[in-house]
Parts: C-alpha cells; structure tokens; sequence
C-alpha cells in the first residue's frame, strides 16, 4: 500500500513540475507601461523600410485615450521564454517608445512572433500585429 501511495505521490510531483515548464508569462511580468501612459511613438521596419508612428499627445490630457489599443494589444499577449530564434526575411519589426527610451521591441513573422525586452526574447503565444494604424 505505501509503494502504490508513493507512486502516485511522485507521478503526481513529476507531472506538477512538466506543467510548470510550459507555463505562460503575462506580458505585464516583462514590462509595464508607465501610468499614465501619454504618447507611444513606434517604428516600424518592412522591407528594409522605416514608418514611424505617434499614437497619443505630448501633453497629458485624461480624456486622450489613443493609446489604450495598444496597452491592451500588449497586456493580452501570452510569452514564453525563448532563445533568439533565427533570422528571416520578411518580417516585420516594431520598436516601441515611451518618454523618449526604447522599451520593448515585437518581433512579427506571421504565425509567430517575438517580444524582446532588454536582449530577452520572448515567444508569443498569441501573435498579432500592433493596432497603430
């Protein structure tokens, strides 16, 4: 009785610890948008392309809500953590700004993507483009 105790425990253990390892991180762990959140200025890179972007005002106002599309764009993103993944033609690449520092950077392959925040990368689970346009 106690081996088929015991190995239940430890079937119970090990597979507690593999569900751990595909655990997904909220966005909101990697970075948070600074509250409030005023202006986000963006680059987008196509094609060997650059489009800049500027969503929101330089002067607070509360009932500005530009930005909210992509505070919640972000915050819904599921990641996990990744290695660099190769490089691929065809991509598109996003910068994000916020009070004049570049804060995280999306990584957009079609059916996948990355986030990358401080030379971490992170693959999300749920790729879409950023709603800047």
């Amino acid at each position: 009785m106690k081996k088929r105790v015991l190995a239940i425990v430890l079937m119970f253990v090990c597979l507690t610890a593999f569900a751990g390892c595909n655990r997904y991180i909220s966005s909101k762990d990697v970075y948070g948008f600074p509250e409030p959140t005023q202006q986000i200025n963006i680059t987008k890179t196509s094609a060997g392309q650059e489009t800049e972007y500027t969503i929101g005002s330089e002067n607070y106002d509360p009932e500005d809500l530009l930005v909210m599309p992509i505070l919640e764009w972000f915050y819904g993103l599921e990641l996990t953590e990744s290695e660099r993944p190769e490089d691929v033609e065809g991509n598109e690449s996003y910068t994000f700004t916020v009070n004049g520092q570049p804060v995280f950077s999306y990584d957009f392959r079609g059916d996948e993507a990355y986030i990358i925040v401080s030379d971490k990368w992170y693959k999300v689970k749920n790729p879409s483009v950023p709603p800047i346009e």
